[in-house]
């Protein structure tokens, strides 16, 4: 969760809802919404989903390799993809 970066109240928050929540998000910090003067709720971005591109390249280089294994069944894939000798339904 993002750190609290700023306030609003709650009467500001009625008033500019949509800007506000698009505001939000795009930056990414979290308000307090206050209410009488005291804090009564927050509003946050929602959690980061997905990796980024470096996360990606890290994981993936920590995966095992298929070596030959790996490169036979891409052989088999591409001969199966080229094969014309299958019926166009499945019901032929």
């Amino acid at each position: 969760m993002s750190s609290i970066t700023g306030n609003i109240t709650a009467t500001e928050l009625a008033r500019n809802l949509s800007d506000t929540i698009d505001s939000v998000k795009a930056s990414g910090k979290s308000l307090l919404i206050t209410r009488g003067g005291r804090p009564a709720a927050t509003l946050s971005p929602p959690p980061k989903q997905g990796l980024t591109v470096d996360e990606l390249v890290e994981l993936l280089s920590t995966m095992p390799r298929l070596g030959d294994d790996g490169e036979s069944f891409a052989e088999d894939v591409r001969s199966a993809r080229s094969n014309d000798s299958l019926p166009d339904s499945p019901w032929d």
